[in-house]
C-alpha cells in the first residue's frame, strides 16, 4: 500500500470521527427554538405580540410578534429557559400570561368572557383578559395552571372578588376595616395552603422553573417570610430554575433581607423635611431612633400615632428619637396629615427616582407593608426590623430597662 492511500485513508477515517461527533452533538443538543400556533375566536384578523415584563422599568417589552390572519397565527423564536410572558392581541388589547419554553406549542383562545378592565382614568389603559384559553406543549404552563385552576385557587379569588365588592360599596370606614380585616383573616388561612403546594412541586421537579416563578410571586405578596426559609427554598432550585430570573431575584432579596438583620449596620440615608431641609439619618448617631414607615393613607399607619405620642413621651428624654418616613408622593396629602396629627418627632419624605417603582428608602428597606418598623441601637445597627408595634414595645422596654 503506497502513502498516498494510506493518506486518504486517514483523512477519510479522521473525517468520518469527525461527522460522527458532530452528529452526536447535534443529536444531543437541545435547541432553544419556541413555535407557538396559534387560534383566536373572536378577532379574525389583526395582531399578536409577546411581551416581557422588565421589573428594572416597570414596562412590557414585546420580543416577538405576528399577523393574526383568519384568527390563526405563529410566533417563532429562541428562548434561553423557560419564562413567563404574556400575549396581547390586538384590536381590542386581549391578553393572558403564557409560560413559553423551547418546543412547539400550541394555543387557542376564545375573546367571550374575557373580564374587562379600564384604567385610564389612572393613566394607564383599558383592555380584557382572556378566560377561555389553553396552551400545549409547555409543562411549566402545565403547572402554573395546576396551581390558579386548583378548587382552593378558584375558591380564593372568588372569595376575595366578593369581598372587595363589600369593601368598595361600603361608606363607612369602621365597617370597612371590619371587611379588611376579614379578608386578611382568610388570606392568612389560604397562604397556608399555597405555600403548602408551592414547596410539594419544588421538592418534586425542583428543575422547573414554573416553581421558581410561584415562589417568586408568594414572596412579592408575603415578604415577611423568615429570610432563613426563603434561603432553604432557594436552595433547593436545580437547573434551569436555579439560573431562572425568579430564582436570581430571591437571592437578592434574601441578601437583603440578611444585611437587615438585628446587629447590621444600618443604611444611612438622606431625604427632605417637610421645609425641604436636609435630613441624614447618621446625624442621629448617639441616639436610639425608632423608624416609622406610613403613609397619610394607611389607616393602620393613622391608627397606631396615638401609640406612639405616649411612647415618644416615655422615652425620648432617654435617648429616643422617632423618624416618621412617608411613602407619599403628593406631599399636600402629607402636610396634611402632619398638621392634623401634630408628631412631635422628626419626618421625612421618601422619593420616587425611577417611575412606576417604589420608593428608594422603602426599598432600601426592604420595607414589605406600610406601617412597618425600624428600631436602631445608639451605633445605628438594628434592633429589630418588623411590621408589629407590639414586639417595638417589648425591645423599647429591654433597651431603656437595661440602662
Amino acid at each position: 500500500m503506497n502513502y498516498l492511500m494510506v493518506n486518504n485513508k486517514m483523512k477519510y477515517s479522521l473525517l468520518s470521527v469527525v461527522a460522527l461527533l458532530l452528529m452526536q452533538g447535534c443529536a444531543n443538543h437541545k435547541t432553544d427554538q419556541y413555535t407557538l400556533h396559534g387560534t383566536v375566536k373572536g378577532v379574525p384578523e389583526g395582531t399578536i405580540k409577546l411581551q416581557r415584563f422588565d421589573d428594572s422599568t416597570r414596562q412590557s417589552i414585546t420580543v416577538d410578534s405576528a399577523l393574526i390572519q383568519q384568527g390563526a397565527f405563529t410566533l417563532s423564536g429562541r428562548i434561553e429557559r423557560p419564562e413567563m410572558m404574556s400575549i396581547k392581541i390586538e384590536p381590542g388589547n386581549w391578553s393572558t400570561p403564557l409560560f413559553i419554553e423551547a418546543g412547539e406549542l400550541q394555543f387557542q383562545a376564545d375573546t367571550s368572557g374575557s373580564t374587562h378592565y379600564d384604567y385610564s382614568a389612572y393613566g394607564g389603559d383599558k383592555g380584557a383578559t382572556l378566560q377561555q384559553y389553553s396552551l400545549s406543549g409547555s409543562e411549566n404552563q402545565d403547572a402554573y395552571q395546576a396551581f390558579e385552576n386548583h378548587p382552593k385557587s378558584l375558591v380564593a379569588k372568588a372569595t376575595y372578588q366578593e369581598l372587595n365588592k363589600k369593601y368598595q360599596a361600603e361608606s363607612e370606614p369602621e365597617d370597612q376595616e371590619a371587611i379588611r380585616a376579614e379578608m386578611d383573616t382568610f388570606g392568612e388561612k389560604h397562604k397556608i395552603w399555597e405555600l403548602h403546594w408551592i414547596d410539594s412541586l419544588i421538592q418534586q421537579r425542583p428543575s422547573l422553573v414554573a416553581g421558581a416563578y410561584l415562589l417568586h410571586r408568594y414572596q412579592l405578596f408575603n415578604e415577611s417570610m423568615p429570610v432563613a426559609e426563603l434561603d432553604r427554598r432557594i436552595h433547593l432550585f436545580q437547573s434551569p430554575a436555579k439560573e431562572s430570573s425568579y430564582s436570581k431575584d430571591l437571592q437578592h432579596k434574601v441578601a437583603v433581607k440578611k444585611a437587615l438583620l438585628p446587629g447590621k449596620q444600618t443604611p444611612d440615608f438622606k431625604a427632605l423635611k417637610p421645609d425641604s431641609s436636609d435630613f441624614q439619618l447618621s446625624s442621629l448617631r448617639g441616639k436610639y431612633v425608632l423608624l416609622d414607615f406610613w403613609a397619610s393613607w394607611c389607616v393602620p399607619c393613622r391608627k397606631a400615632i396615638p401609640h406612639w405620642k405616649e411612647v415618644y413621651q416615655t422615652y425620648h428624654d432617654k435617648g429616643l428619637e422617632i423618624v416618621g418616613v412617608t411613602n407619599d408622593s403628593r406631599w399636600a396629602d402629607w402636610h396634611r396629615a402632619l398638621e392634623q396629627e401634630k408628631m412631635p418627632w422628626i419626618q421625612v419624605a421618601d422619593d420616587f427616582p425611577v417611575k412606576n417603582n417604589p420608593a428608594r428608602i422603602a426599598t432600601l428597606y426592604d420595607i414589605p407593608s406600610l406601617p412597618t418598623y425600624v428600631l436602631l441601637d445608639k451605633a445605628g445597627k438594628i434592633i429589630t426590623h418588623t411590621t408589629s408595634k407590639d414586639i417595638v414595645d417589648v425591645k423599647l422596654k429591654e433597651v431603656f430597662q437595661a440602662l
